[in-house]
């Protein structure tokens, strides 16, 4: 019997955007692609204004809020970071 696959579909690509937005994909996929649950932990973050409108800015450029999009950056960031030292 063939596995069936864990991966979501999508009927349209508006569709999959509007999962993206709400889902947090931490809770979906580990690093090695393995299902799991992350513990998730709030932090409180000063910024200054001008950076928050920045933001704001980039967010509605790429169709999200400011929340994931700054989940996003932060992991690709530290995905680079971790090219860099192996």
């Amino acid at each position: 019997m063939k596995k069936k696959s864990s991966l979501k579909q999508f009927d349209s690509e508006q569709k999959m955007d509007d999962y993206l937005e709400q889902a947090d994909l931490g809770n979906e996929f580990g690093r090695q692609g393995k299902l799991h649950k992350a513990k998730m932990r709030k932090i409180n973050l000063d910024l200054p204004e001008w950076l928050l409108l920045q933001l704001d800015i980039e967010a509605s450029r790429a169709g999200v809020s400011r929340q994931p999009l700054i989940k996003l950056w932060l992991i690709q960031k530290l995905d680079e970071e971790h090219k860099k030292r192996t």
